[in-house]
């Protein structure tokens, strides 16, 4: 089953994490494993749903496996930033800095599709043994871009600070569990943005 496999590739070694979470630090340094603070709890729901982004990217590979599909989906990607963008808007969060982390959950989607896709067509066998349909995966990625946007206006008071890399280093390692290196490069891709000063 593909959530076997995704569940096999998600909770593999430690260290790929332990990377990720330096690389977050910035600066070369490693984050001490000490207890979340406050900004970290503030991150926490921002890490959770983009290691959730980054799992799901699993089941899209698995539906445009051998279909010829391109992984990449210009309009519908421009929809789901258009969507996010108006609702930040709305709730009052930066509109351009959502749109740079909705940006980069999609392009941290995009690695992980094309990863798996070159795994399976590079190893016979090793492929999913069945495809979903993605008419039923892309109301759980709206779902995603949506909560991400009020997870995003919960940590929009972080993302300045000087702690705010440390922090997000923090929250991985709290609610990211273990990745293995595939999924612990997207989710160091998908949080690019989180700790960044407003633009203009």
């Amino acid at each position: 089953m593909i959530e076997d496999q995704a569940k096999r590739r998600t909770v593999a070694g430690g260290a790929a994490l332990a990377v990720t979470a330096a690389m977050l630090a910035g600066c070369g340094q490693a984050a001490t494993p000490s207890a979340p603070g406050p900004s970290a709890e503030r991150l926490a729901r921002v890490v959770q749903l983009a290691a959730e982004r980054a799992a799901i990217s699993d089941r899209v590979a698995a539906a445009k496996f051998g279909t010829g599909k391109p992984v990449t989906d210009p309009e519908r990607e421009a929809v789901v930033v258009a969507d996010a963008r108006a609702q930040a808007d709305r709730a009052g969060v930066d509109p351009d800095w959502v749109t740079r982390v909705v940006s980069d959950q999609i392009a941290a989607s995009t690695q992980v599709q094309n990863d798996l896709l070159r795994q399976w067509d590079e190893h016979l066998g090793s492929g999913p043994s069945e495809r979903p349909d993605l008419a039923e995966i892309r109301p759980e990625i709206t779902r995603i871009s949506t909560e991400l946007v009020t997870a995003l206006k919960g940590a929009e008071p972080v993302r300045t600070q000087e702690d705010c890399p440390s922090a997000l280093a923090a929250a991985v390692r709290q609610q990211a569990g273990e990745l293995d290196p595939l999924h612990a490069a997207a989710l160091d891709r998908a949080l690019r943005s989180v700790c960044s000063a407003p633009t203009g």
